[in-house]
């Protein structure tokens, strides 16, 4: 071989090494390239605007403990409060719930208009007496407790059939509420008969010239209450 072809060869081999080790160093470069930029749109990605440590999920701080934002960073719609780029949002008050009692309201309703004299059975008028406490049942709904009606009779006849006959008349009504609407588990039918006579000792003093008048004087016993319980928003301010 002559020295001219040596050193050709020699060239040759040089050249091709440098061309070897130049693409390696490339190749470097240009992984590390992808590596930095799948780093940084997986950090874009969980929290944009921000350097985050992948190993903690953390946003990455300098010496000073100042997050570090990306050069894409914007504090208006990327800021996080931990970083001090934006206002914690205020904690919402919480609103007072109103406290519920329970109201107790009593409806009285003269047997003379609900029934005719001795008798259990409705009179057509009764009508218009039941039929507003209906509604008012009906769209009390939850907030309606319970009802108890109380049949009362006058003096005038034997503690047992007096107790029999206002029973009788309490069922009625409570069966007419039922039948029209109102839930039954609500209310309760109770006779009382005679009890709680306001005018028995009034009348029994008294001399009539007939039936009618004595039961006139007597008709204010004659009745049926309501007791309805209802729960009602305590609006009276607290001690």
């Amino acid at each position: 071989m002559s020295l001219k072809s040596s050193a050709s060869l020699r060239v040759c081999r040089t050249d091709t090494f440098y061309k070897k080790g130049n693409n390696m160093t490339k190749q470097l470069k240009l992984s590390a390239l992808v590596a930095a930029m799948l780093v940084s749109a997986s950090a874009f990605a969980a929290k944009p605007g921000y350097t985050v440590d992948q190993t903690t999920d953390a946003v990455t701080r300098n010496s000073y403990g100042e997050c570090w934002h990306t050069a894409y960073f914007d504090k208006a719609t990327q800021g996080l409060v931990e970083c001090g780029d934006k206002e914690a949002p205020k904690p919402v008050a919480a609103v007072e719930q109103p406290k519920m009692v329970v109201v107790t309201e009593k409806v009285t309703i003269s047997s003379e208009v609900l029934f005719n004299f001795d008798k259990a059975t409705l009179r057509p008028d009764a009508k218009k007496e039941l039929d507003p406490l209906v509604e008012r049942f009906k769209q009390g709904g939850v907030n309606l407790q319970s009802v108890e009606i109380d049949g009362y009779t006058d003096w005038v006849g034997s503690d047992k059939y007096n107790l029999a006959l206002s029973q009788k008349r309490a069922n009625t009504v409570k069966n007419y509420l039922v039948a029209n609407g109102v839930p039954a588990e609500k209310l309760t039918a109770v006779g009382k008969g005679s009890a709680d006579a306001k005018f028995t000792e009034q009348c029994k003093g008294k001399k009539f010239k007939n039936k009618a008048a004595r039961n006139a004087c007597s008709a204010g016993d004659r009745r049926v209450e309501l007791q309805i319980n209802t729960l009602k928003e305590n609006t009276q301010p607290a001690k």
